[in-house]
């Protein structure tokens, strides 16, 4: 099964680095694409159909904001005692925001199907919501920094797909197909894309030291990051759902949305705040690399656990 969940996410992820590598084009334009148009056809074609309940959305809701205060204090304590308080803000947008869209998503449809593919869905809703509010916020630390967040928000398409399925599930409004059937297609079409989009934007990262004083320093951090990113992201995640009754599917899609590497929209609001932007870029670059293993151990010992 592991196999039959991370080879096909590799190779697509790989196709988009090679083109990425060897193509010098603009792919902001297939980005904006998937994020305007493929991104809320799959948040809606998802949601309106989804058997999800009300109590069980609230409880997956619950567990990521808990989740994300947890993970941020813990990252506030350990930049602070190992003498990296000056990085805190580049942490903050490196640990707190997994990559649950463009990498989780494809691996929860990969490894258990639609179901939990819908519960990933939620978590990508929530997780855009936050990282252009909170993810602003740490960024800038300026006060009129939530107002740009929620501005952020209000503009995305996804927000008004949310809303508009909630209103479809809520009213029990009845979808006929030849209006369903085209919007899944586009929705179907985010997944390939968005992972060949996250090699392209891979392959343009650069690797380099501009963010700390030494070649030490610089290595500690991103391996302090990558370790409560990758590593912290899942155990933090257990310890929630222990306290909670879960099922056993709802549970897997959490600890793996949170165990996804670092989201590469955080690279992009580090550089528009200047929140030293290679050091984010660097982190982002590293886990998401390491992520391969990380991923892949947590996928078998959810299968044998769980």
């Amino acid at each position: 099964m592991i196999i039959n969940v991370i080879v096909p996410v590799l190779i697509i992820l790989g196709a988009g680095y090679l083109f990425g590598r060897f193509v010098k084009v603009d792919y902001s334009p297939i980005s904006k694409f998937s994020m305007i148009v493929l991104s809320p056809a799959l948040i809606f074609s998802f949601l309106v159909r989804s058997n999800l309940s009300a109590t069980s959305i609230m409880k997956v809701v619950l567990v990521i904001v808990i989740f994300t205060i947890i993970i941020a204090v813990i990252t506030v304590f350990i930049m602070k005692i190992t003498g990296n308080k000056g990085i805190l803000n580049p942490a903050l947008l490196s640990t707190v925001f997994p990559n649950t869209g463009n990498f989780g998503l494809p691996i929860l449809m990969f490894a258990y199907g639609d179901e939990a593919f819908s519960i990933g869905v939620i978590i990508v809703v929530l997780n855009f919501i936050l990282m252009y509010s909170l993810g602003v916020y740490f960024a800038s630390l300026e006060g009129d920094s939530w107002v740009k967040g929620v501005k952020n928000i209000l503009r995305l398409p996804t927000t008004y797909a949310t809303l508009l399925a909630i209103i479809v599930l809520v009213f029990q409004i009845s979808i006929p197909d030849f209006i369903y059937d085209p919007i899944k297609l586009m929705g179907d079409a985010m997944v390939p894309v968005v992972l060949l989009i996250l090699g392209i934007q891979l392959s343009r990262t650069k690797v380099q030291n501009e963010s700390t004083n030494s070649k030490g320093k610089f290595i500690s951090s991103i391996a302090l990051i990558t370790g409560i990113r990758l590593i912290g992201g899942p155990v933090i995640t257990i310890g929630i759902l222990a306290f909670g009754s879960f099922d056993p599917l709802t549970a897997k899609v959490l600890i793996l949305q949170n165990a996804m590497p670092t989201a590469v929209l955080m690279t992009m609001i580090a550089e528009e705040y200047k929140a030293k932007p290679g050091l984010v870029a660097n982190a982002t670059f590293i886990n998401t690399l390491v992520s391969v293993i990380s991923i892949t151990a947590l996928l078998y010992l959810l299968d044998i656990y769980m």
